[in-house]
């Protein structure tokens, strides 16, 4: 569409201001002043005498399915799209952090049982000795053999500080044995 199909100048750019935001309007209106300051007089510019034959029209605003609408739509979209994202972000690094949290918590309690186990183990390794000085019939041989295999297997040691003494002597045995 070619200028004079438009309407007047004036419409056209009044049609223009309209699209433009303030801040372009703002900026344009610093240039000219700085140009009219910069030539040391006022101008005073007659729309009718710009040369604007290499200037395209652009579509009228009030067109519903005008480009600009469709770009003003894909930009209310990305925004929408871009607030969605950003709500769904903020959602996952605070399940990310409350699961961290926990996950620490878990670890903590982990820590601190399995530190209560080694202490238990520690002591239960301590009273080994006089407790296998207490086994009736064992051999010096089987004393310092099971003195020496039972702190490796904790748990077989657990066990063997749960036995009533009058079986503690197989059960030495038996894992001598075994191991």
């Amino acid at each position: 569409m070619f200028l004079t199909e438009a309407g007047s100048l004036e419409e056209l750019m009044a049609n223009l201001l309209e699209w433009l935001p303030p801040t372009c309007l703002d900026a344009a209106t610093n240039t000219r002043e700085e140009t009219n300051d910069f030539h040391g007089s006022e101008a005073d510019v007659s729309l009718d005498d710009m040369d604007l034959s290499a200037t395209q029209p652009q579509p009228a605003r009030n067109q519903g399915d005008s480009a600009f609408s469709k770009k003003k739509k894909k930009i209310s979209d990305a925004s929408d799209f871009s607030t969605s994202f950003n709500d769904a972000a903020a959602l996952l690094a605070e399940n990310i952090r409350t699961v961290g949290l926990e996950i620490s918590k878990s670890i903590a309690s982990e820590v601190v049982m399995q530190q209560k186990s080694e202490m238990t183990i520690q002591e239960s390794a301590l009273k080994l000795y006089p407790t296998l000085c207490e086994v009736e019939g064992l051999t010096e041989d089987e004393h310092y053999r099971a003195l020496s295999k039972i702190p490796d297997h904790p748990t077989q040691m657990l066990i063997f500080f749960s036995l009533p003494s009058a079986v503690r002597l197989e059960w030495v045995r038996r894992f001598l044995a075994d191991h």
